[in-house]
């Protein structure tokens, strides 16, 4: 497949910053999480050395952003220079504002639910002037109350609202695993042709879940196999990410992974 440059990158994580300083030949961009600290010393020559993604928590989309979120969307947008923004098809909260439930937990793939993400997605896009891309989160049990496959969820909200997918490639794992499918049939199932961005992370054993879930550890040998398979299918992807954001990472996994990433998938 013919395709422009697709940047190579990592989440900034401070504790590793001179790190990531020096790790220029294999990190072209960061996704940041968290907006930087007043007193991190390394951020002026992190803004000046890599392109920075807005990946920060906005809000969730099935309900309208709050006013206050979307101007501090704005600001960290416009103090990262960040190309598009992110975020994640969450549910962080109940409708009632009673529980938080995680954000882990995905919408219910229903009329409704389409309706609403692409309302409130199509408000924050125009309130933050850039483009906004929208990562996939797996489920770990069975909702008996959908109108739709994920993948129908996903085309739907997509074509209509004018937003791109970040595929995040263990979620989608994950995802094919608690369904007891088969990734690639589960990938398959996807819009692929919408993906903007490619993250890869590694997982691991989650006690409360008694099974697997994403940790900051490295992804695995099969999943960056995964994660190649399906990036030759992504005729649109600009960016690989090694999605992992932790003061549990160590030193060296950072520039090991993304020479592991860019190798297998010949990023160069």
């Amino acid at each position: 497949m013919n395709r422009a440059k697709v940047s190579a990158g990592a989440f900034y994580n401070p504790h590793l910053a001179d790190e990531i300083l020096g790790a220029a030949s294999l990190v072209d961009h960061l996704a940041m999480a968290d907006p930087p600290e007043k007193s991190d010393p390394h951020f002026s020559k992190i803004r000046e050395q890599f392109t920075l993604l807005l990946h920060d928590f906005i809000g969730q989309l099935s309900d309208p952003v709050p006013r206050h979120s979307l101007q501090r969307a704005r600001e960290l947008a416009d103090l990262y220079g960040s190309p598009w923004i992110a975020e994640h098809f969450q549910c962080v909260h109940t409708q009632d504002g009673r529980y938080n439930v995680d954000y882990v937990f995905p919408p219910l793939y229903t009329e409704e639910f389409l309706e609403r993400y692409i309302e409130n997605a199509v408000v924050l896009k125009q309130a933050v002037g850039r483009p906004l891309a929208i990562e996939n989160i797996p489920r770990y049990f069975s909702v008996d109350l959908d109108e739709m496959t994920e993948g129908q969820f996903l085309r739907k909200f997509f074509e209509t609202s004018g937003c791109s997918l970040i595929l995040d490639i263990s979620h989608a794992w994950l995802g094919a695993y608690y369904q007891g499918r088969s990734p690639q049939d589960y990938i398959t199932d996807l819009p692929l042709e919408y993906v903007q961005e490619l993250h890869i992370a590694g997982v691991a054993h989650y006690s409360d879940l008694e099974g697997p879930w994403i940790g900051p550890v490295e992804p695995t040998e099969e999943m960056l196999k995964l994660a190649a398979w399906t990036f030759e299918r992504l005729p649109n992807c600009q960016a690989v990410t090694f999605d992992a954001f932790s003061t549990l990472l160590k030193p060296g996994m950072i520039p090991r992974t993304m020479e592991r990433i860019r190798r297998e998938l010949n990023l160069g």
